[in-house]
């Protein structure tokens, strides 16, 4: 990981002692047949969010599952998680498992045929439907199976994320953002995208390009979510991150706009006093960016409506032992980001 991008070493270790379920969940095995699978996507009853990673699969791998399955070898079976009001199944782990089986029976691998390449010589350049009868029936009766989640308590998807994250141990694990894109994707989330983009802010944070992993978008998140709730804030940061996003997704359509529409002003409007009051990269304290400085200070000026004096109290604030303090040691702790808080309102405001 670049070292710009990590977090305070306190609030990461934090972070991971606070990877506790607090849900009442269920889980069940089903032998779901390949058939059964295409069934239920002809069906609409599986679907894989468009929020996804993409199928990245190329067609030779594809060709070797196939392959595995003719041969009877064992797949790890997937993940679902069931929506306890449609009964619809959203795939949590194994994607490219059941999209390649699904892609198979359809004879159709992006805008080519899906004939079987570099597998054993009787199924080489196959279709299915070009398979023997006995292949075929093979394929159709194979079970891949399934272990099917839901969240009995409480009465919301709040559980997935830690599903999903818990389940995220192959190759590069997704950070926390990437996760969030999976789970909470939609018009709050497009917003955070847009936003990172925004020229002032890309010059405060001293990045003119945006990260691959998120991590930019995760400070929007995090100034946005904090200036909504700093007084309220109860670690830790990735559980209130999470909330946060949870929380503007339950709105109706109506208040999500509204909402969506004042955070875009607030934000544009503070990157640009930042931007133009304070000298660059004004968040690195130690060299670089420092978190907790940038959200109690993006917070202070939402709030302030006197500007007049913000250089020079800049100035005052990142010398002042309270503010140091509190930005530096411990920065995620309930107590101390209300302490951090409230001295940047105080010194920016005079």
């Amino acid at each position: 990981m670049n070292e710009e991008w990590e977090v305070d070493e306190t609030e990461e270790n934090e972070e991971q002692e606070q990877d506790v379920l607090s849900y009442q969940i269920s889980s069940y095995p089903a032998d779901i047949t390949l058939k059964g699978y295409l069934d239920k996507w002809n069906e609409g009853q599986i679907e894989i969010p468009e929020f996804q990673r993409s199928y990245v699969w190329d067609q030779v791998k594809a060709s070797k599952l196939i392959e595995s399955f003719l041969l009877g070898l064992p797949v790890p079976g997937v993940f679902l998680y069931k929506d306890r009001k449609t009964n619809k199944l959203a795939v949590i782990d194994g994607q490219q498992r059941i999209l390649s089986s699904i892609r198979f029976f359809k004879n159709e691998f992006d805008e080519k045929i899906f004939r079987l390449k570099n597998v054993l010589p009787k199924w080489e350049g196959k279709t299915y439907s070009e398979l023997d009868d006995s292949d075929r029936f093979q394929l159709n009766d194979t079970v891949l199976r399934a272990t099917v989640v839901q969240q009995l308590d409480p009465d919301d998807h709040s559980s997935i994320y830690h599903i999903f994250e818990r389940l995220n141990t192959g190759g590069i694990n997704l950070n926390p953002m990437e996760i969030r894109k999976c789970v909470y994707f939609g018009e709050f989330f497009s917003l955070l995208e847009e936003l990172n983009k925004n020229e002032n802010w890309r010059e405060l944070i001293a990045k003119p390009k945006s990260d691959k992993r998120l991590r930019d978008v995760e400070l929007v998140l995090r100034c946005l979510s904090l200036h909504d709730a700093w007084k309220t804030y109860e670690k830790p940061m990735k559980g209130f991150l999470n909330d946060f996003m949870a929380k503007i997704k339950k709105m109706t359509d109506e208040e999500r706009t509204v909402e969506i529409q004042n955070m875009r002003d607030t934000f544009c409007n503070v990157c640009d006093i930042l931007a133009r009051e304070l000298p660059q990269k004004p968040f690195h304290l130690r060299g670089r960016i420092n978190y907790a400085a940038m959200d109690s200070i993006f917070n202070a000026v939402a709030n302030i409506g006197n500007t007049e004096n913000l250089s020079e109290n800049y100035q005052t604030l990142i010398k002042d032992p309270d503010f140091i303090e509190t930005a530096t040691i411990n920065t995620s702790d309930s107590k101390t980001l209300y302490i951090r808080f409230k001295r940047a309102i105080e010194v920016l405001s005079v």
